[in-house]
């Protein structure tokens, strides 16, 4: 199969991590890999990492190097600038449950162990846990929640844990300076034993916790944990009253996090009994439910990254799951503009992705080049009317046009010439990202424009 039809094989209990231009992911749950400890069939098909460019939307298969770790189903992964974190997880076979704690760096594709796996000490050994990365001045620092292990054979209670079922609401903090496990205070609103939520990093020392598994019922609670080097504080939110729009409980669901002009906003897709997208203004603790199709929503232990490709173009990037008993394979693409609100603006398979990426994206000789000012006319000539919208997007000066007497085609002709005598950023490239960030107003003169670059 050639690179450019490449498409991994299919997966759930897995995370996706994005960093810079490439999505990363590797393990998970896969039809063909052995459930045993390890053989040499599992430890190669683990010794592989998948990688999709997201500037084109192709899939590589890269090789890795040292020992991979045995948690290979339902860990708990996290970044810090090149290094992905990997915690916990199933071996695959029995009650073989991991506490290990891995780095794989992604400029020289090798394998750490930093913590392995023991029931002497540190967390207890679990599945479907959470971790985010947190700093602290100049201290990286790994947060580890809760999760679902064997109740024998594992870690020394943690003091001030609750246990049920196999499920605990530990919390602990890894020092990356120290190599040292650590428990900080619990104060405020601490979450019950839970698992399979998801928790997602808001900024350096906050994160916010959604849904799960506790005890016989599936949860609907947000919890704003926010860290110290010594402490962490819960805040519980609940649905406040019954004709509040509030998602419905859920677990194996998957969220990404997506900074609005108005604020972080949480994106929640799927989940087990569920088929639909919620997003959470987390600064009003507003949820609103967006139509996505159910080919995307209807699905649980999947995996979801956000690419911020501009500041107000986000693109959520979703693969496999479960739907039912089978496991899903296929990449889709979510493109979200950000203003004020979120906007979805297509929902696009693996395919089509490509395509406009071709489109778009892979010509970077045409698409850095300088914009002619008669051609810019031409092909904005039915949006003039939004002059002040592509000035502005631009960067240049339109308070003096607003009240002006000149025709709107007129303002534009000055709009589009303080850009070109400004030496700003003056490409087609550009020209594309405004046509993107308002889509609304300047969707036929994208239209116009893409044209005109595919000639």
């Amino acid at each position: 199969m050639s690179s450019a039809s490449y498409e991994p094989v299919e997966r759930a209990h897995h995370f996706t991590v994005q960093v810079g231009h490439n999505l990363y992911m590797w393990g998970g749950r896969q039809s063909d890999l052995p459930e045993v400890h390890s053989n040499e069939k599992k430890k190669a098909m683990c010794s592989v990492v998948e990688v999709c460019n997201l500037k084109s939307g192709r899939w590589k298969r890269k090789p890795t190097t040292s020992d991979p770790p045995l948690g290979v189903r339902s860990y708990a992964a996290a970044v810090i600038r090149n290094e992905i974190f990997f915690f916990g997880g199933w071996c695959g076979h029995d009650d073989c449950y991991h506490n290990s704690l891995f780095s794989f760096n992604i400029d020289t594709l090798n394998w750490k162990e930093l913590s392995p796996t023991t029931s002497r000490h540190g967390p207890m050994m679990r599945v479907q846990c959470g971790m985010t990365a947190v700093r602290f001045s100049d201290e990286d620092c790994l947060a580890v929640i809760g999760g679902f292990g064997p109740c024998c054979n594992n870690t020394p209670p943690q003091p001030g844990a609750q246990y049920n079922n196999g499920r605990c609401n530990e919390v602990h903090l890894y020092k990356l300076k120290t190599g040292e496990w650590t428990s900080p205070t619990v104060t405020g609103d601490r979450p019950p034993p839970i698992d399979a939520f998801t928790l997602t990093s808001i900024n350096n020392t906050t994160a916010i916790l959604f849904g799960g598994s506790s005890g016989d019922k599936k949860t609907k609670d947000v919890y704003i944990l926010e860290f110290t080097d010594t402490s962490v504080n819960c805040t519980k939110f609940s649905k406040p009253g019954r004709f509040v729009r509030w998602p419905k409980g859920r677990w194996g669901h998957s969220s990404v996090l997506i900074n609005c002009s108005s604020g972080p906003h949480l994106l929640v897709v799927g989940g087990s009994h569920t088929k639909d997208c919620w997003l959470l203004n987390v600064s009003k603790m507003e949820w609103k439910e967006l139509n996505i199709p159910d080919s995307v929503t209807n699905r649980y232990y999947h995996s979801l990254s956000v690419w911020n490709e501009t500041q107000t173009t986000h693109w959520i990037i979703e693969f496999g799951g479960l739907k039912g008993d089978s496991i899903l394979s296929n990449t889709a693409f979510i493109e979200t503009i950000s203003r004020d609100d979120l906007v979805v603006q297509s929902v696009l398979d693996i395919n089509e992705y490509q395509k406009r990426r071709v489109l778009e994206g892979l010509e970077p000789d045409i698409l850095d080049k300088k914009p002619r000012k008669d051609d810019l006319l031409r092909l904005f000539q039915s949006s003039d009317s939004h002059f002040s919208t592509i000035g502005t997007a631009l960067g240049v000066k339109v308070d003096d046009l607003m009240h002006s007497p000149m025709s709107a085609s007129d303002k534009l002709i000055l709009v589009f010439q303080r850009w070109i005598d400004s030496n700003n950023d003056v490409t087609w490239r550009k020209v594309l990202q405004v046509c993107n960030d308002y889509p609304d107003q300047l969707g036929k003169a994208k239209a116009h424009v893409k044209g005109f670059l595919s000639l």
